[in-house]
């Protein structure tokens, strides 16, 4: 049973996704752990206090003719254990400090034996060199008063006398300090990205979507690595992610022709002609799935229309690489009822119809009001199998909601592990809540393999605050 519940927690937790944001904030990491260790480096260097350390080596003999090795080697061992004490006693401490004029004893002091001999090592540090060397003499000559018992039983002589230390016993050593500062800090941050990703409440699997969000599951798009290094990326500027492009992958061309023909056998069941996508955030891909979607509808020998209504940042052109001056100025054509002959292309690679504005407008809901963008949707129902219209993000501004009300059903793009789950489903409910209710929602960018890197779809640029 035990086993059983550890399983499926372990279930529960997406290590894919974890490493991914881990990854994903190396550099803050980065930064982070250097910041930590710099200040390691000002806070050893300010507070290192450097240390002189001077020796000196007794033999040690018991009194009497006939001592022996052994007794030697018996009696070293205890009076180093005896002399520990006196060097810790404040009577020899006090003593030394009045012979040398000091307010009080600082310094450090030890005895040792030399193993498996009769040699002991006085060792005392100080925190100057000639304190150091005036504390060894001073010890050395008040030792003997301090406890006659002991010494009268062995005899001390100094083999090695001190000297005056020329280094510091303690060399500052901040680059190991800086290092293991470094590493501490580093996994330490890994650990706390890793924790708040799986606390993160946003779809990290497929599974997830099912779980997670109050939508149907149309599809799963997966990541596609435009470039496997920098030359390629430099290369790949201008790298086209529509299934046209004969460089794409197999499993990312099929993932959107298979997702299209799941949402084209939903909007038939449907009746409906005219498709919304939109998503939560910007950058989740949903201009370049509703390109996608529109390119597979129409190789399926259907007349399709894909408009441009993301008024705010229209980007189908881009993602098509058509050229400004190809282009419509769509909100002039809405609001001066003007142009409309010029209004659709055919693409004659592809045999896909397009409206592609190149002029952003942010007065969407006046563009709206005259009645002239319904008019065209409804021009186009008559000519078109299916109408797809890309829209601004939800959660910037509420373009979508207004363009819902003449769709006739919508779809969520989701990209992984962006949104909170409770986002979603607060977009799924205001879209279901128009004419354009929800078909389902289409899981993109999902990666399977521990790329470096997630795949960023969209483009640059800001909408501003949501208008109510």
């Amino acid at each position: 049973m035990e086993s059983k519940m550890e399983k499926g927690f372990m279930d529960q937790i997406d290590f894919l996704t974890i490493i991914k944001d881990i990854l994903r904030n190396w550099w803050v990491i980065l930064i982070l752990s250097v910041s930590v260790s710099l200040f390691a480096n000002v806070w050893v260097r300010y507070n290192w206090q450097p240390q002189y350390t001077t020796t000196s080596t007794f033999v040690v003999t018991a009194r009497g003719m006939n001592s022996s090795v052994f007794q030697n080697l018996s009696y070293a061992q205890n009076l180093a254990e005896q002399f520990s004490q006196i060097l810790d006693s404040n009577v020899l401490k006090n003593r030394v400090a009045d012979e040398l004029g000091m307010d009080s004893f600082t310094a450090q002091t030890s005895a040792q034996i030399v193993p498996e001999t009769n040699l002991m090592t006085l060792t005392v540090t100080a925190d100057s060199a000639l304190d150091a060397y005036r504390v060894m003499n001073s010890i050395m000559n008040n030792y003997g008063s301090v406890s006659d018992y002991v010494l009268d039983q062995v005899i001390l002589e100094v083999i090695q006398q001190p000297q005056i230390p020329m280094a510091v016993s303690n060399p500052l050593n901040t680059e190991s300090v800086m290092k293991r500062c470094f590493l501490i800090s580093a996994a330490v941050l890994a650990v706390a990205f890793g924790i708040f990703s799986y606390l993160k409440d946003t779809v990290k699997n497929e599974k997830e979507v099912s779980d997670k969000i109050d939508a149907r599951h149309l599809g799963t798009i997966y990541h596609e690595r435009k470039a496997k290094s920098l030359r390629e990326i430099r290369k790949m500027k201008s790298f086209s992610m529509l299934i046209l492009n004969p460089l794409l992958s197999f499993r990312f061309v099929e993932s959107n022709r298979m997702t299209a023909s799941r949402v084209r056998s939903h909007m038939d069941k449907r009746g409906a002609k005219t498709l919304l996508l939109t998503s939560v955030m910007e950058n989740e891909g949903k201009s370049t799935v509703a390109a996608n979607l529109a390119l597979s509808l129409a190789q399926e020998n259907k007349n399709v229309l894909l408009i441009d209504c993301d008024f705010r940042k229209p980007a189908q052109y881009l993602i098509f690489g058509v050229p400004e001056k190809e282009t419509i100025d769509l909100p002039g054509i809405l609001k001066n009822k003007s142009g409309l002959g010029s209004l659709i292309k055919k693409r004659k690679d592809c045999g896909l119809y397009t409206i592609f504005n190149s002029v952003p407008s942010d007065s969407m809901e006046e563009l709206l009001e005259n009645g002239m963008f319904q008019y065209i949707l409804d021009f186009c129902r008559d000519k078109m199998d299916y109408i797809i219209l890309d829209t601004s993000p939800m959660a910037l501004v509420a373009d979508a909601e207004e363009l819902a009300q003449m769709a006739d059903a919508s779809v969520l793009v989701v990209k992984q592990d962006m949104v909170l789950a409770r986002d979603i489903n607060d977009a799924v409910d205001i879209l279901n809540n128009t004419n354009g209710r929800v078909l389902g929602c289409i899981f993109n960018d999902v990666m399977t393999g521990l790329s470096p890197a997630a795949g960023r779809y969209g483009y640059g640029g800001h909408y501003g605050k949501r208008t109510e």
